[in-house]
């Protein structure tokens, strides 16, 4: 079994600089070009590849399963959530008392502001 590799860099134009301008660690190392050596490292080093089944990665075939519900869960969701929220809306608009406010605008209130 092999370590993990970990890298912890700050790359903002505060950070130190070599001659060659690359941004190195506080151990003077290059950053970027030890990165990319130890990634070649991890993929090249000879270990046995992981064997990936394609249908996980692909995931079920969104066509076969479930998609005779589409239209009864839309139905449910008309008829119990939407046509509810809309008869209750309708509801508050016929019970809401018009403001003074209103009135007054519309000349209709008896009191004179």
């Amino acid at each position: 079994d092999f370590a993990i590799p970990v890298v912890l860099v700050e790359n903002s134009g505060r950070c130190n600089k070599n001659e060659s301008d690359e941004k190195v660690l506080p151990n003077g190392t290059a950053w970027i070009p030890h990165l990319v050596k130890t990634i070649t490292e991890v993929v090249l080093n000879g270990s046995q590849s992981i064997v990936v089944d394609k249908k996980l990665i692909e995931g079920p075939n969104p066509n076969e399963r479930g998609k005779f519900l589409i239209p009864l869960i839309f139905a449910l969701q008309y008829f119990f959530v939407i046509k509810p929220i809309e008869r209750a809306i309708k509801n508050d608009i016929a019970k809401e008392s018009r403001p003074s406010w209103e009135m007054r605008d519309t000349g209709v209130g008896s009191r004179k502001f």
